[in-house]
C-alpha cells in the first residue's frame, strides 16, 4: 500500500521519469540492409549472395562475387500510425482525471535509411568487404498537445554501423566469414512536463508553499497551458562482431548461417528543461543523464535453391534475442535526483522472423522477385507497450525487380506493404505520479527500396 508520505515525492519526480519511456521494440531493428533483398522480403538473405550487400547478411558469401563490386542503396519507410484515445488519465493521487489534449494523433512520417557496401577478392579463396549501414532506428513525433505527452512527444534513435569483413573459402562447398562492427548510437527523446502536478507534489512534500504554486498558476494537474518540456540527448560508441558460414551441398543449392553478436551501449548525454522558474530551481535544472542499452544478438538461417534455370526458391528464419532488454534505467547527474533513477520494466521476449520468396529470371537482364514474411514483435502485452514505438506483429508482402544495364551497372527496386493489426496500449507509468495511457493504434506502413550496383573491371 502506497502511503501519502511516500506518494508525494514520487509525484514531484514523475515528470522527469516519464521522459525516458523505452524506445525499443521489434520496429527498432531494421532489416532493410540492401535493395535487392526487399523484393523477396529478405527471404534467403544469408544464402543468396546476390551482390555486395552480403557483407551485412553473411560475409562468407563475398567469395561468390566474381568481380570487385560496390553497392549503394537507399530505403524510404512511410508510416501512418494513428492513435485514438480510450481513456487516458492522470495518476490516482489526482482522482484519475482525464488528461486534456488531442485525443487523436499520428506520430508517423517518412524516414530514409542508407546502405553502402564494397567487396573485392584479395587473392584466391580470400575476400575483403566493407559496409556502412543503419541496423537500428526509429522516429516518432506526436506533437506537444496530445493526451499522452507526459510519456512521449518526440523520439529519434539511430545506430550507424561500420563493418569491415573477411571471407575465406575452405573448399568448393564451404566458405566462412566474419567482421567487426563499430556502432555509433544517437538518441533524442522529448516529453512534456506536468507542471501543475509537479508543483502540487512539491507543496505536499513541504518543498514549496501553496501560494507559490497559485501565483504561478500551477494548481491544476494536466493543464496543457502550463506544461514544461524536456529534451534528452545521448550518444555512445561500442563494438561487436559477426560471423557467417555458406555451405553448398550440391549445385544450385546454398545454405547460409549468420550470427551477429549483441552490443552493450552506455549512453551519456544531457537533459535540457524548459519549465516554470519555481520548478527549474528545484528538480528541473539542466543536468547529465546516462543509460545502458543492450542491443540484441541475432542468428539467421537461410536456404536458396535453384528449382529450374529460371526459378530460385528462397526461405529463412531469423532469431533475435530481445530478452536482453529487461529494463531501461536512467541515472541522473543532478544532486536533486540522486537515488531517484527512472526505471521502466520492459520484459521483452525473444522473437522469430520467417520469410519465403522466389526469384524469376525473366531474361539475361531482368529478374523479378516476390516474397512474404511474418515478423514477431517482442512487446509481450498492451500493458508493457510504450508510445515511443507501439509495435505489433507484422506481415510482409513484397515485390521487386533487378535489371542489368551492362557488365558494370545494375539496378534493383523493391516495395513492401506491411500489414499490422490494430494495436492496443494500456501503459501505466511505474511511478505513482505518472499517467495511464489507454488507446489504440492503427498503422499503415510502406517500404520502398532502390539500389545501384557497380562491378569493377
Amino acid at each position: 500500500m502506497i502511503t501519502r508520505t511516500r506518494l508525494v515525492p514520487a509525484i514531484a519526480v514523475s515528470a522527469v521519469a516519464l521522459h525516458f519511456q523505452p524506445a525499443f521494440a521489434g520496429g527498432f531493428a531494421l532489416i532493410e540492409q540492401g535493395g535487392s533483398g526487399m523484393g523477396n522480403a529478405y527471404a534467403g538473405a544469408s544464402a543468396v549472395s546476390t551482390d555486395a550487400s552480403t557483407v551485412w547478411f553473411n560475409p562468407a558469401g563475398m567469395l561468390e562475387l566474381s568481380k570487385p563490386e560496390m553497392v549503394v542503396a537507399g530505403h524510404v519507410i512511410t508510416v501512418k500510425n494513428e492513435f485514438t484515445d480510450r481513456g487516458t488519465t492522470l495518476n490516482p493521487a489526482f482522482g484519475l482525471a482525464p488528461v486534456s489534449g488531442d485525443t487523436v494523433s499520428d506520430p508517423g512520417g517518412a524516414s530514409a535509411i542508407p546502405n553502402f557496401y564494397y567487396v573485392r577478392e584479395l587473392k584466391d579463396d580470400l575476400a575483403f568487404g566493407f559496409g556502412v549501414s543503419v541496423p537500428f532506428g526509429n522516429s516518432t513525433d506526436y506533437g506537444r498537445e496530445w493526451v499522452g505527452r507526459y510519456q512521449a512527444v518526440e523520439s529519434a534513435v539511430s545506430v550507424l554501423d561500420i563493418n569491415p569483413s573477411l571471407a575465406y573459402r575452405i573448399n568448393d562447398q564451404v566458405s566462412i566469414g566474419g567482421g567487426i562492427s563499430v556502432q555509433m548510437f544517437d538518441a533524442t527523446l522529448g516529453s512534456a512536463i506536468d507542471a501543475g502536478a509537479t508543483c502540487l507534489g512539491l507543496f505536499q512534500a513541504g518543498a514549496v508553499p501553496l501560494a507559490a504554486c497559485a501565483n504561478a498558476g500551477l494548481t491544476t494537474p494536466g493543464n496543457i497551458e502550463t506544461d514544461g518540456y524536456a529534451e534528452i540527448t545521448g550518444d555512445s560508441v561500442a563494438a561487436t562482431f559477426n560471423v557467417g558460414v555458406l555451405y553448398k551441398p550440391r549445385a544450385g543449392t546454398k545454405l547460409g548461417f549468420a550470427y551477429r553478436h549483441g552490443v552493450d551501449h552506455e549512453l551519456e548525454g544531457d537533459a535540457d528543461f524548459t519549465i516554470n522558474p519555481i520548478l527549474a530551481a528545484g528538480l528541473f535544472g539542466d543536468t547529465t543523464a546516462t543509460a545502458a542499452a543492450d542491443l540484441p544478438a541475432s542468428a539467421m538461417f537461410s536456404v536458396a535453391h535453384k528449382a529450374t534455370d529460371q526459378i530460385e526458391l528462397l526461405a529463412d528464419a531469423t532469431f533475435t534475442g530481445w530478452s536482453s532488454l529487461e529494463e531501461l534505467r536512467i541515472v541522473y547527474g543532478s544532486a536533486a535526483l540522486q537515488g531517484r533513477d527512472s526505471v521502466n520494466t520492459l520484459a521483452y521476449e525473444d522473437v522469430w522472423r520467417v520469410s519465403a520468396g522466389v526469384n524469376y529470371q525473366h531474361s539475361e537482364q531482368l529478374i523479378l522477385r516476390a516474397g512474404v514474411a511474418y515478423d514477431q514483435d517482442p512487446v509481450p502485452s498492451a500493458v508493457l507497450r510504450t508510445p515511443r514505438i507501439p509495435g505489433e506483429d507484422r506481415r510482409w508482402l513484397s515485390f521487386g525487380m533487378g535489371y542489368q544495364f551492362n557488365e558494370q551497372f545494375g539496378m534493383d527496386l523493391g516495395y513492401t506493404r506491411v500489414f499490422v493489426d490494430q494495436v492496443p496500449i494500456d501503459n501505466a507509468s511505474e511511478s505513482p505520479g505518472g499517467t495511464h495511457i489507454r488507446g489504440v493504434f492503427d498503422a499503415d506502413i510502406n517500404l520502398f527500396s532502390a539500389q545501384l550496383t557497380y562491378k569493377f573491371k
